[in-house]
């Protein structure tokens, strides 16, 4: 089959090749049923997207993500020879890109401090650590599932991050799901990871978790599961830490991922330059960051203001021939 040949013969990761399985059997099958690239024409792509609108509720970022995939698929058909054209490229979709990062950046979701304190407070006193390296450091959940002993420096007040537990290894039947820890996304095998700044705030919480929990197995894991005999696995942990601490926080269901969220707000909204929060996310580029985090920075018109003020006071603003001095002479 031409899709699971493009998704795993391109060498990418195995969460990818377990995303995009995902996706054909629930967005693309269900419509095109067992049609072949070479059956498939831009009407029925263009029907596909109606119905992925009004059948399915997409939202333009998931549609446009899902759109882009089956794009990329018939341009490698294409190019193997196992296609004749790409039914995708006459194809507009209703939602500009613009208007779908608009959409992006009104579903991220900022908890609030008081929020985010409440929720450590009521989880399971073993893994309350475990949010407060999220929300303090950035981490994503799988990140912060394979964060080992060796990669936190009290001394220099530095995380570093690069591998992850990932719910994508080879089960052995061609299907992925067996847990494993491997390196972070988007990075090589030995590749340095990115290096995060470690609060105090999080720095106790840390220390006190080692004295009362230690670690587990030879990477010297800070947080496997329940028992400390293995890798803490996501339903386990959604299921029997994230969920219980929000209703007994008696807050509305989000994801994890907004503590995430909530660690970059925190930072760009006390002017912490938009790069340096980039690299410590882990973004692949700047601009992403400055596309997903936009709405973030409410003081930024303020900063903006402060700034011409300073450089252009108002008793500099004089009528023109009143007061003396050069301007800068512009040559070109």
């Amino acid at each position: 089959m031409v899709f699971e040949r493009w998704a795993t013969t391109r060498g990418v990761e195995n969460s990818s090749v377990k995303q995009y399985r995902t996706l054909l059997t629930r967005t693309i099958e269900p419509f095109f049923g067992a049609d072949g690239v070479r059956d498939i024409t831009t009407a029925q792509i263009e029907g596909w997207v109606e119905w992925m609108i009004h059948h399915r509720g997409y939202k333009p970022s998931t549609l446009r993500f899902r759109f882009g995939i089956l794009m990329s698929v018939f341009d490698w058909a294409l190019e193997h020879g196992l296609a004749d054209t790409n039914p995708c490229r006459p194809v507009k979709l209703p939602a500009s890109r613009s208007r779908t990062h608009r959409d992006q950046r009104g579903e991220v979701h900022v908890p609030s401090t008081e929020t985010v304190l409440s929720i450590i407070a009521v989880a399971p006193e073993r893994y309350r650590c475990m949010l407060c390296v999220m929300a303090g450091c950035g981490l994503r959940l799988g990140e912060t599932m394979g964060l080992g002993r060796d990669r936190i420096s009290f001394a220099d007040r530095l995380i570093t991050v690069d591998r992850q537990v990932a719910c994508d290894g080879d089960t052995g039947s061609g299907r992925y799901g067996r847990m494993r820890l491997r390196h972070v996304k988007w990075r090589e095998d030995g590749e340095q990871g990115r290096r995060v700044p470690l609060p105090d705030v999080v720095a106790i919480a840390l220390r006190r978790h080692l004295r009362d929990h230690g670690t587990w197995g030879d990477e010297e894991l800070l947080f496997p599961n329940a028992t400390g005999t293995g890798l803490l696995y996501p339903y386990y942990w959604y299921g029997r830490i994230w969920r219980p601490a929000l209703a007994a926080a008696d807050v509305d269901y989000f994801k994890p991922h907004s503590l995430r969220h909530f660690y970059a707000a925190s930072l760009l909204s006390q002017g912490v330059p938009v790069s340096e929060v980039s690299a410590w996310l882990g973004h692949t580029s700047v601009s992403f960051t400055e596309r997903y985090y936009a709405g973030l920075m409410p003081d930024a018109p303020d900063r903006a203001r402060l700034a011409i003020d300073g450089a252009l006071r108002a008793d500099r603003l004089e009528a023109p021939g009143r007061r003396g001095g050069r301007g800068v002479r512009m040559t070109g």
